[in-house]
């Protein structure tokens, strides 16, 4: 049997092709689908069946062309309310794939259409795919689908799903998720790519609650912020995203184009890092850098899925990443890109050092404080005196910050508070800084007691 695991970061999308005796499946593949089809080629394999789990809220999946270009057969569950053409899968439905025979079983609790996919090997259980119900040490949200169903239903459908379909496996079946950690769609997830049925019976903490009240009590409490995006991009599964290599190529614009665009509503991205941000940036764009692994799901916090977008690169080879990484979440509507360096009017973000900070404070002039880190983060250690907004929270209670008064914006490393330095520039307001380095800066920094502002020089 050969079963490979496809990962992308910053989503934490976990995808795979499993395939023996010429013949493959692929689960849950991502946007861009050329890579199952060349590796299944170099293994002699030829794609026959695709599976979706449910139509996922975090990213858009590539099944569309997958199907297109193999000729597989798309397997989804008859409770999806899809409109694409599939083969409508049940509890017990059984297919093969080579000397694989793959049963299907209907676990809700992620999702009302959830489904795992049990993969059996001379007759014995030897892997299953849970898609978000069973993640290594969690187990998915049952709030991401909140539009289709109660989140408390699905809890408790979620509680059946798990004690009585996967947990109830033999222990030794390996468990193979669609996300691994850093995903919104659970909690806390394990970074080890499998896992197996025994490891989880003993160690996930979900499996651990075993009366029916409290375990949906505890699923339907404390969940991570959502982003704005997971509506659109169920929709977008439900119909099926149209082939990536099917977009347009990408034009480079110049400053009046990229002018036009955003008087007529366009959202410009600043990809590039920081302090080449706040060193010059076009009014009134958006700072997401493409140097973390978040930037496609950054994006889709502050972006509405649909609407037209242009990217600032610092390089024409950036472009075509930052389109790949949108896509991955269905933001196909890129108006185009810009070289940093062709844009003239532009605006500054200043920057401020920690120990500017910490003088400021010190003599008591220093600006408000707003730090944008997480509720735990926050409540781990924080600046006395500052005022607490998570970035995910920000669009919502901007009012909480006063346009009239310096503001000094903290994260923990300054990609946050940059990111939320630009929305509040982009509101109108004008006396905004960053804080460079965040909070790691600011703790581990050995500031003097002097500043070089305060040296004076007799005659």
């Amino acid at each position: 049997m050969i079963l490979k695991r496809y990962f992308v970061e910053g989503l934490a999308h976990a995808s795979y092709l499993i395939g023996s005796k010429g013949e493959a499946a692929v689960v849950d593949p991502k946007r861009d689908v050329g890579d199952y089809l060349a590796d299944a080629a170099a293994e002699g394999l030829r794609i026959t069946a695709i599976l979706n789990t449910h139509p996922h809220a975090d990213f858009a999946s590539g099944f569309i062309e997958l199907a297109q270009r193999s000729g597989a057969t798309i397997y989804t569950s008859h409770l999806a309310p899809v409109i694409y053409q599939h083969r409508p899968a049940k509890d017990g439905d059984r297919i093969t794939v080579g000397d694989l025979e793959i049963e299907m079983l209907e676990t809700p609790g992620h999702s009302p259409d959830s489904l795992s996919f049990l993969v059996s090997k001379d007759g014995k259980p030897d892997v299953v795919f849970t898609g978000d119900l069973l993640f290594v040490n969690d187990v998915g949200r049952p709030d991401l689908r909140d539009a289709d169903a109660d989140p408390v239903v699905l809890a408790d459908q979620l509680y059946d799903s798990l004690f009585n379909k996967i947990l109830s496996l033999p222990g030794t079946v390996k468990v193979y998720p669609a996300h691994g950690a850093g995903s919104l769609c659970g909690r806390a997830l394990g970074s080890a790519p499998f896992t197996t049925v025994a490891q989880e019976q003993q160690n996930n903490w979900a499996a651990q609650i075993k009366d029916r009240k409290e375990f949906v009590k505890q699923m339907t409490a404390n969940l991570p912020a959502r982003p704005a995006y997971f509506s659109y991009d169920v929709g977008i599964n439900v119909q099926g995203a149209s082939p990536y290599s099917e977009l347009p190529a990408l034009k480079q614009l110049t400053e009046e184009q990229v002018k036009t665009a955003a008087s007529a509503g366009a959202y410009v991205i600043d990809t590039r890092t920081g302090p080449f941000f706040g060193a010059g940036h076009f009014p009134g764009s958006l700072n997401i850098g493409m140097g973390s692994a978040m930037f496609s799901t950054w994006t889709g916090f502050f972006v509405p899925g649909g609407k037209p977008i242009v990217l600032v690169v610092g390089a024409a080879a950036n472009a075509a990443k930052a389109r790949l990484e949108l896509a991955r979440i269905g933001f196909d509507n890129v108006v185009g890109y810009a070289e940093a360096d062709s844009l003239h009017e532009t605006r500054q973000l200043s920057q401020l050092s920690v120990c500017d900070l910490k003088s400021g404070l010190k003599r008591g002039d220093a600006p408000i404080v707003l730090d944008v880190r997480t509720p735990g983060e926050w409540n781990s250690s924080h600046i006395e005196g500052a005022e607490h907004i998570p970035l995910p929270a920000l669009l919502k209670r901007m009012e909480e910050c006063p346009k009239d008064q310096p503001l000094a914006v903290i994260c923990g490393s300054g990609y946050r508070s940059t990111i939320a330095a630009s929305i509040l520039m982009g509101a109108g307001f004008t006396r905004v800084q960053n804080v460079m380095g965040g909070m790691g800066a600011y703790q581990e920094t050995k500031c003097a007691s002097w500043q070089a502002a305060d040296l004076v020089f007799a005659k």
